[in-house]
This record gives C-alpha cells, sequence and structure tokens, in this order.
C-alpha cells in the first residue's frame, strides 16, 4: 500500500506546476501545425518575424485583419527563440495554459479562504478535455482566455483590499484581452464584475473612484490603440472591425463559415468538462449550500455566456474557453461539501471513468478505427492503469485519490497524444508529408504553386511562401482592399482573371512544382502542359 501524498503541502503545487510544464513540453513538436486554425496563426506569426511588421499581420503575402496581433506577435516571439518549427510556435501556448492554471488556483484560495479548495481547483482545470485541447492548437482563444483571468483575479483582490494597484491590473488585462480578441475578451470579466457587485470586504472610497476613471482610461488608450491606428490609415476599418467582425460575426452563421447547432455549446461544454461537470450534475443540491454570493457568481459565469454564445452565428468550442474555470472552482468547492459515502462513490466513479478511457487507449489496435501508433506506446495507457490502481490502494482519503488520479491520467495522456497526432496526420490535416516530399533534391529549390487550396500549414513548414491559384474554393476569397501596392499578386492568382491566367500560363513554364489536392480537374488539364512527371504525397499529387 503507497503512503499517504501530501497533496495540501506548501510545496506541492509548484511540483503539480512543474511536472505538468514538463508534460506539456513533452514532444510539443511532433506532430505538424494543425489547418486550418492553427496552421493560420503559426504562418501569420511566422511572415511577422520574416518582415518584422508587428502591426499588419499577412496571410501567405496577403493582409489578414481578422484578429488583433498580439497572438500573432507572442507566438512569432516562440519562433524566434526557438525556430520556425510546431514547438517554437506553441511554446507560449503551454506557458499560457500554466498561468490560466496558477490564477485558477489563486482564484480559488481568495474566493474560498481554502488551501484543499485551491488545490483541487488546480487539479480539476488542467484536467478538462476542452483545456488540454487548448494548449495542443495553436488559436488566439488561450492567451484570451488567461487575460481574462487575470482581469478576474485582479478585480476579486481589488474587491477585498480596495487597493489602487489591483484596479489598474484589471483595467490593463481587460485591454491586453481587447488587443487578443477584441470587444469579445470582456464578457467573461464583465460578467463577473456583475456576478460580485455585492462581494466586498469594506467600503468603496471616494478617492478610487478617481483610480477607477484613470484605469478606464488606461484600458480605452491601451486596448483601443492598434484598431485607432488602422482607422487613421484608412477609414474602411471602421465598418470593417464594428460590422464585419463584430455585428456580422455574431449575428450571421455564414459569415466566417462556422455556423453550428444552436445547442452546440449546452452540450459540449459539459461533455468537454467531465467527469467534473457530471459530478456537478448528480450533486447539484449541494450547491444550494453556496453563499449567496457566489451563487449569483456562478449562475452569470456558467449560464449566462453558455446562453450569449448558444445565440452567436459563429461557433467554436474555445470560444467559451473562459468557462471552464467556473466548474474547476465550484466543483472544487463541492468535493469538499459532500457526505463522506458519497465522496467515496464519487472518487470511485471517478477513477472508473479514468480507467474505462485509458482501457479504450489500449484497445485501440483492435477497434474498427485506422489509427496507427508505434506499439511502444500503449506502454502510457498501462502506465495510466497502473497509477490508477495504485492510486486507488493508497492510504489518501477519497478525494484526494479522485485528484491524483486525474493527474496522473492528465500527465500520461499529454505525450501519448503527440505520438497519436504523429503517427496520423489525418486527424490534424497536417502538410508534414507534403513538405517533406517537396524537399526531394529535385524539388527543393523550385517554386512551389498551389491548385484552389488555401494551405497555410504547407507555408510554415516549408518556411517560405508559395503561389495560391484560386480556381472555385471559396476559401480562397482574400480580402485585398486594404493593400496599398499589388506585390500581393506575387503570391495569389485568380483563374477567372484574364490576366492573372496570363501570368500563371506564362510561370508554369519555368521550373515550378504544382501542388493538387487530388487529381486536376480535366478542364484544368491545360496547368500540366509543361509539367510532364506527377509524383503521390498522401492525398496530394505533385505535378514538375
Amino acid at each position: 500500500m503507497l503512503p499517504r501524498f501530501r497533496l495540501y503541502s506548501s510545496y506541492s503545487v509548484w511540483v503539480i506546476l512543474a511536472v505538468m510544464f514538463l508534460a506539456l513540453l513533452y514532444n510539443l513538436g511532433g506532430w505538424g501545425v494543425l489547418e486550418t486554425s492553427e496552421a493560420r496563426y503559426a504562418e501569420i506569426s511566422r511572415e511577422m518575424l520574416v518582415s518584422g511588421d508587428w502591426l499588419h499581420p499577412r496571410l501567405l503575402g496577403i493582409l489578414h485583419y481578422h484578429k488583433p496581433p498580439f497572438t500573432y506577435i507572442i507566438s512569432a516571439t516562440g519562433l524566434s527563440l526557438f525556430g520556425v518549427n510546431g514547438f517554437g510556435v506553441r511554446f507560449f501556448l503551454q506557458v499560457s495554459l500554466l498561468i490560466q492554471g496558477v490564477l485558477v488556483y489563486r482564484l480559488a484560495k481568495e474566493l474560498f479562504r481554502n488551501q484543499k479548495i485551491a488545490m483541487a481547483a488546480l487539479l480539476i482545470y488542467f484536467s478538462m478535455p476542452a483545456v488540454l485541447v487548448s494548449a495542443r492548437n495553436l488559436t488566439t482563444d488561450s492567451y484570451l482566455a488567461t487575460f481574462e483571468l487575470l482581469a478576474i483575479w485582479a478585480w476579486v483582490k481589488y474587491k477585498q483590499v480596495k487597493a489602487p494597484a489591483w484596479l489598474y491590473l484589471f483595467y490593463i488585462a481587460l485591454a491586453l484581452a481587447f488587443l487578443t480578441k477584441g470587444p469579445v475578451g470582456l464578457i467573461f470579466p464583465v460578467l463577473v464584475v456583475i456576478g460580485l457587485s455585492n462581494y466586498s470586504s469594506g467600503v468603496e472610497k471616494s478617492s478610487l473612484i478617481a483610480h477607477q476613471l484613470i484605469g478606464l482610461a488606461i484600458f480605452l488608450i491601451l486596448g483601443a490603440s492598434w484598431y485607432l491606428y488602422l482607422m487613421l490609415q484608412d477609414r474602411q476599418f471602421v465598418d470593417y472591425f464594428l460590422m464585419r467582425h463584430v455585428v456580422e460575426r455574431y449575428a450571421n452563421p455564414e459569415a466566417f463559415s462556422r455556423s453550428k447547432p444552436w445547442w452546440f455549446y449546452i452540450v459540449l461544454a459539459p461533455a468537454l468538462s467531465l467527469p467534473w461537470s457530471a459530478i456537478l450534475l448528480f450533486n447539484f443540491k449541494q450547491l444550494q449550500r453556496l453563499e449567496k454570493h457566489f451563487k449569483k457568481l456562478f449562475i452569470v459565469w456558467l449560464l449566462v455566456p453558455l446562453l450569449f454564445f448558444s445565440f452567436s452565428g459563429s461557433k467554436l468550442l474555445l470560444y467559451i474557453l473562459p468557462w471552464f474555470a467556473g466548474p474547476a472552482l465550484i466543483c472544487a468547492w463541492l468535493l469538499y461539501q459532500l457526505p463522506d459515502t458519497t465522496k467515496r462513490k464519487v472518487a470511485a466513479w471517478g477513477i472508473v471513468y479514468y480507467t474505462v478511457l485509458a482501457g479504450a487507449f489500449l484497445l485501440i489496435p483492435i477497434l474498427p478505427v485506422d489509427l496507427p501508433i508505434p506499439y511502444w506506446v500503449y506502454s502510457l495507457p498501462l502506465l495510466m492503469l497502473l497509477c490508477l490502481y495504485l492510486i486507488w490502494k493508497s492510504r489518501n482519503n477519497t478525494v484526494v485519490k479522485l485528484l491524483l488520479g486525474s493527474a496522473s491520467f492528465t500527465i500520461l495522456l499529454l505525450p501519448f497524444s503527440t505520438y497519436l497526432l504523429a503517427a496520423n496526420p489525418s486527424l490534424s490535416n497536417s502538410s508534414t508529408a507534403l513538405a517533406q516530399a517537396l524537399q526531394a533534391k529535385e524539388l527543393r529549390y523550385r517554386q512551389v504553386v498551389v491548385y484552389d487550396k488555401l494551405l497555410p500549414s504547407l507555408a510554415f513548414e516549408l518556411n517560405r511562401n508559395f503561389v495560391t491559384i484560386q480556381a472555385n474554393s471559396r476559401s480562397l476569397n482574400r480580402e485585398t482592399q486594404f493593400e496599398t501596392d499589388t506585390k500581393w499578386k506575387d503570391h495569389f492568382l485568380q483563374l477567372n482573371k484574364q490576366e492573372d491566367s496570363t501570368a500563371l500560363a506564362s510561370l508554369l513554364r519555368k521550373n515550378v512544382v504544382l501542388v493538387v489536392k487530388g487529381d486536376l480537374p480535366e478542364e484544368k488539364q491545360w496547368l500540366i502542359k509543361h509539367l510532364h512527371r506527377k509524383r503521390k504525397a498522401g492525398k496530394w499529387s505533385i505535378y514538375f
């Protein structure tokens, strides 16, 4: 029987953070950047690093203002430190997740004044599937969640001690969230401010009103700086930011091709926070014991955002990433309010849940799925099962058993997932195999031309740009209205324009390689008139 693990000691949080960080970094560059979102962010960051222009993001040579530049700047910094590769572009994503965990830990400690609840909140947050997904796939959402949680923590501290420094930190964090993703970055912090309106340990001093106004001014100046800079350069940006990327993105499901059913978040949010969402659901009556101001806080944190985002026309899972900190906090509190008999049942079912998942990983070779993995990698789910068994047999109390079980499963799941993605590029839709084929001796220095596909992952893997041909793909409807010269035409040609077709015909007579997904349509065979050789790379055809 294993001895008890001192989960609540002062050094345990540092051990957990260190082990989690190492697990997050392990084999971080082992798989190619994922199409479409991660590849887009990675390639924009690479082009930003190459150009040295930190204010005007470009995607495949064309200005791309869908998001503010903060995520690209952070990612480009990672590329400058570690090289143009998956590890470099994802490195600070792992740091952001670690910071989120610390903020959830600090929030739990400030709200509940209990070290046990704080440690539980940290481990629960780290084990949530949606949170782990956010660290494996580069988007703005992990950085946005970090700044939103920082703003929420700063506001909680301000409500407790009424010190102006916390107020300024709140507004600075809001500004950084705004520079990361625009107005959507204000939703969760503002809701928490509303939820904590009756939560205070002191009286608002009249002198703090001035600090509120100064803080608001800091937010407006810092948060709006990039937007105002562009609007002063071109008045088109006023309508572009306010209408297309705020109103139309929310109201029009087809604006960015991210239409999902109305129940998308209502179903996926609980599913991707298992087993903790199930624990909350089956012990819902115990939540009545929450203090009144906490009930208000978690209603606006958990219910209002789900309703708000459910009515949005544009839906992606990670849009609600800050939501998952709410269940982590409330579930951590709940675990220590349950009767002992219920705690034992909850811990047992939790261990069973992780055991079933680990067993499913072991059964992959005999399941009707085509997911090849090196056989030695199956030692990781075996270790999961061994750890879960030893933890259950240890002398720890039932809550600690559940928390340690979730932690051990998560830490071993992270490396397992990297090998799963690396061995199955179809899961990530990456261009690694295609890039490797284009690095062959006879192709390495040729101009690459991609037919009718937006393929930023290939540009990132090759560490150079190429020419994209648009034939019919709507994904290649690029926004060129902000271009001040015609240099972008060096990277983008449209077959429905006579001058572009003429330029393409001239280009294809040179030493080029044409990349096509599948086979070239019959009516476009003229494109390979001067390209007499063909090679396959997975689903791609390479003509040269």
